[in-house]
């Protein structure tokens, strides 16, 4: 017989603190909401809760020094890595592009909630939006 899969979220691990710096309150309130909702608003699988910081939230910021001017964020879905760099990384302006409706209203929901002026929300694919040749740096994260 097999174990159930916990469904828990993980302790925070002590590299957080260093990636997000003073910023690390807003990391932990994205991190609980999409430990809370993700599964539930289709954001995350059901058992990516437990491996949350590790996989996803630490797995995004690790890249944030990269980042500079405008950066474009294809199919930004549950906010990964999108979010996680622009609190990571308030000083670099960040364009969400996702074309699903119900990511589209995660995402800005979240960034009204977290406060991030340094992001906008952009509903459409990549290719339809018509921002071509205005961004610095573009990533992309589980785009077909």
């Amino acid at each position: 017989m097999s174990e159930p899969v916990s469904s828990e979220l993980e302790q925070e691990p002590a590299a957080a603190s260093s990636l997000f710096g003073d910023r690390i309150e807003l990391a932990r309130a994205f991190t609980a909401a999409l430990a809370e909702q993700g599964e539930e608003r289709g954001l995350i699988g059901p058992l990516e809760v437990p491996r949350l910081w590790t996989r996803h939230i630490l797995n995004s910021a690790i890249a944030a020094p990269l980042f500079h001017g405008a950066v474009a964020d294809v199919g930004s879905g549950a906010g990964l890595p999108g979010i996680v760099l622009a609190i990571a990384r308030p000083d670099v302006r960040f364009t969400l592009i996702e074309p699903m409706e119900r990511r589209v209203a995660w995402l800005d929901e979240q960034v009204t909630a977290l406060g991030l002026s340094n992001v906008t929300v952009v509903r459409g694919r990549a290719e339809d939006v018509g921002l071509s040749g205005t961004f610095d740096m573009v990533t992309a994260r589980a785009v077909s």
